[in-house]
């Protein structure tokens, strides 16, 4: 880790000027290259912009697309959209936590799926939806749950 803060370090300095309005690219370019936020990692960038660690914080769990903690090898998100929910959404997610063990929002504990919702995967004509990390699938029932499982690498 010792490497990967003095890394981070010099690319704040190269692409961040010392100011509050770089707080989100800041953290959008700390989870694009370790795929969440650190602790470290969080109070580097508030030791740049001169932030408070606790507005750093407050930043980073505010926007559902920032994480704060490790995602597992893979990431399996169901459409929670209008579209999706009244075409068998709330079943997808019901099946989804059932089979993987565990609510959305966290990873099983083999480390191997993160199980996130999604508010709108933009597919409302293929509904209910997953994303299978950078994949959607469509029209998903609850039954084909298991099968998707396990193509997203969990045995």
């Amino acid at each position: 880790m010792p490497r990967d803060i003095e890394l981070l370090r010099n690319t704040l300095n190269e692409k961040f000027q010392r100011e509050r309005a770089q707080l989100l690219p800041a953290l959008h370019l700390v989870q694009h290259q370790f795929g969440y936020l650190p602790d470290w990692a969080m109070e580097a960038v508030g030791r740049h912009l001169r932030i408070p660690a606790s507005e750093v914080y407050g930043a980073a769990t505010s926007y559902s697309e920032l994480r704060t903690e490790k995602p597992g090898a893979h990431t399996l998100k169901v459409c929670t959209g209008l579209g999706c929910l009244l075409n068998g959404g709330r079943e997808l997610l019901s099946a989804v936590e059932s089979a993987l063990g565990t609510p959305p929002g966290r990873t099983t504990a083999d480390g191997r799926i993160t199980f996130e919702e999604t508010p709108c995967g933009f597919l409302c004509g293929m509904a209910p939806a997953i994303k299978i990390d950078d994949t959607w699938r469509g029209r998903v029932t609850p039954d084909s749950v298991e099968t998707i499982i396990v193509e997203a690498g969990r045995p």
